[in-house]
């Protein structure tokens, strides 16, 4: 008897677990873009792949941003544009893959995540500092990359050679923090201190978009006892096309205006304390497909975008779970 009592309870604690969602976080794919600006609303941002947005409204109080998301000046239809410090905006694109196993499965992938760091309020207006990340769209074929998402190594007082005539030197490494400085053909182009962690990024507008010349994270540094190592990682780097570097925060999606001219910005729009009280209920997680119609986001019944379920790599823990209930209540019968 006892032992059908524990058969009856493993398939019932199996059904429950299997029927309750598990969330799986999206997929990052190369980091094509990063950058940290300070906006207000009106002002919109350019970046890689045809990708912008555009800071609608910033609520220093809730600590909210609101935004929309546009590829190639057309705006994204997005269920939730609000982000906060805690559960920054992020844009997410679903592919339908092959697996391991030959079957057919929905994979999430972040293309954009948009974090809120710091508000600040000055002659009447808001303005919030934003971190900008983009990651590779990989829905869109893009090759125009001299390399992408490796690693390297650059030794202290020496310099590194990348493609395309650029050099990377590190210098004066000092209580984990180091000086990268980026060149071509001898001539310096940005220098800059960073610490574990911190991105390295050197872009440029072109034809109206930025466009990532080079970018990596600091990894770690290693020190032996007769020199020091910098190693980095989400090393990419693309062809230069043109010479003169400028900035990519522009206030009109229709024309590039220099970042300091605040006087084309449109008005703050005032976000209801309703939505300020109901945001926290929403999903951030914006899921829609803009370029490939083979790649379909599931929906629900009311055409809304469901969260991706996938329970195939928790069946160990399940499994390990149901036996040791069963155990507890073997023994205790």
């Amino acid at each position: 008897m006892r032992y059908i009592r524990f058969v009856v309870v493993c398939v019932m604690t199996l059904l429950i677990l299997l029927s309750s969602p598990v969330y799986c976080s999206p997929e990052e794919g190369a980091m094509i873009y990063y950058s940290e600006e300070t906006l207000s609303a009106g002002d919109i941002v350019q970046l890689e792949q045809g990708y912008s947005f555009k800071l609608i409204d910033s609520s220093k109080d809730s600590g909210d941003i609101l935004l929309k998301v546009y590829y190639k000046d057309e705006e994204i239809d997005i269920r939730d544009s609000f982000g906060d410090e805690d559960k920054p905006f992020e844009y997410i694109v679903t592919m339908e893959e092959t697996n391991e196993d030959k079957k057919e499965e929905e994979i999430d992938y972040v293309v954009l995540r948009i974090t809120p760091v710091d508000f600040d309020e000055k002659d009447d207006r808001i303005y919030v500092e934003v971190e900008i990340e983009q990651f590779l769209d990989p829905e869109q074929e893009d090759d125009d990359f001299l390399m992408l998402d490796t690693s390297k190594s650059v030794k202290v007082g020496e310099s590194l050679s990348l493609e395309d005539g650029y050099t990377l030197e590190a210098s004066d490494v000092e209580d984990d923090s180091v000086i990268l400085e980026l060149s071509r053909d001898g001539r310096s182009l940005k220098k800059e201190e960073l610490e574990t962690g911190d991105i390295f990024i050197y872009s440029k507008n072109v034809d109206g978009n930025s466009r990532t010349i080079f970018i990596a994270r600091i990894s770690k540094f290693f020190e032996s006892s007769t020199s020091s190592t910098v190693i980095l990682k989400d090393v990419t780097q693309r062809p230069d096309l043109e010479e003169n570097s400028i900035g990519n925060v522009v206030r009109d999606i229709s024309k590039n205006v220099s970042e300091n001219n605040n006087n084309d910005t449109n008005p703050l729009i005032s976000i209801p304390d309703s939505i300020d009280k109901n945001k926290g209920e929403l999903n951030s997680s914006a899921t829609q497909n803009i370029m490939n119609p083979s790649s379909t986001p599931a929906t629900n019944g009311n055409g809304n975008v469901t969260d991706h379920v996938n329970t195939d790599s928790f069946m160990p823990i399940l499994f390990i779970i149901i036996i040791a209930i069963g155990i507890v209540i073997f023994k205790l019968s």
